[in-house]
């Protein structure tokens, strides 16, 4: 099997403004990548990258629950070699609640159906002769639902098998599709969690490196791994465990 090499590549990165998926586009200029599209709702947060990187940084106002936004930004391209699918939401709620409808929404909206148009707008730029991928950042969530949270599993699941079915579709056209299982991150999106979380800096390099290494399934940190060796020897005692984190 081919292995892609990140270096010389034209990459998208949603969610690019902070947190991973600011980590991840710092890595892929020290992985030498040639053009980096940042997307990120607010374009302005994304002036520090473009300042500290230059021209190989190409900031984009990318929202993924818009549809006009992602039409928008799939004209500003002219060749891509990998999309990273990074924007998140984790809107938190149990199932069995009054919240539950808008909080699984707005986890879909994002975690579901943002990287499955994204991907559908963008495909057509990936270009037959040359090795490209598809890098979806889903969480160990999405192998067993949390309790506590229960809509933002759901969403994660989705994505999960999504990727899954990306990866059959695309298996004759030249692009590999990965999908990336982290644990807690140190990022705003957990801030107050009384739990060890992964510097985002190393999940990042983890990441890239299985990328080129041609690991489709990524567990770029010790959580993930312990969960990952978990589910695929008892997937019913990964569901026990995190059954009881309610």
């Amino acid at each position: 099997m081919q292995k892609i090499k990140l270096d010389k590549k034209v990459v998208l990165v949603s969610g690019a403004n902070r947190g991973l998926g600011k980590a991840i586009v710092e890595q892929l200029i020290e992985k030498g990548a040639a053009k980096i599209y940042a997307g990120s709702r607010n374009i302005e947060s994304l002036e520090e990258l473009a300042a500290k990187y230059g021209n190989k940084i190409v900031p984009v106002e990318l929202d993924v629950t818009s549809d006009e936004s992602i039409d928008r930004v799939a004209r500003q391209i002219d060749r891509l070699d990998v999309l990273i699918n990074n924007a998140g939401r984790m809107s938190t709620g149990t199932l069995l609640s009054n919240e539950a409808i808008n909080s699984l929404k707005e986890n879909m909206d994002v975690n579901v159906w943002g990287p499955l148009k994204l991907s559908n707008a963008v495909r057509h730029h990936f270009l037959d002769e040359n090795l490209t991928a598809i890098v979806n950042i889903i969480s160990v969530a999405g192998f067993a639902n949390m309790p506590s949270l229960g809509t933002y599993s759901v969403s994660k699941a989705a994505i999960h098998s999504i990727t899954q079915g990306m990866r059959g579709e695309m298996a004759s056209k030249n692009t590999q599709v990965f999908g990336v299982y982290p644990g807690p991150l140190d990022t705003d999106m957990t801030d107050g969690w009384d739990l060890d979380k992964a510097d985002t800096i190393t999940v990042a390099q983890n990441i890239l490196k299985d990328v080129e290494n041609g690991v489709e399934d990524i567990f770029p940190d010790p959580m993930s791994q312990q969960v990952g060796t978990l589910f695929f020897s008892s997937p019913k005692t990964l569901e026990q465990n995190f059954a009881k984190m309610v």
